[in-house]
């Protein structure tokens, strides 16, 4: 057992030692596209969306 040990290296799986698991490679797309929806929508120099004017059509909204 422990001259198992000092094969660590040997026993690592070679063709999976340097591969991100599929559901990590997923997650790190989905933040980069998610991140890349929430820049085109909610920064105001692209979109024109601001907190002030979606209060103000809300007031608009209630008051009809």
């Amino acid at each position: 057992m422990p001259e198992d040990i000092d094969n660590i290296d040997e026993m690592e799986a070679h063709k999976t030692s340097r591969v991100l698991p599929l559901g990590w490679v997923i997650l790190f797309v989905g933040l980069i596209l998610w991140g890349g929806y929430y820049i085109v929508r909610y920064m105001p120099a692209i979109s024109g969306w601001t907190q002030e004017g979606a209060y103000e059509q809300s007031i608009k909204a209630d008051g009809k």
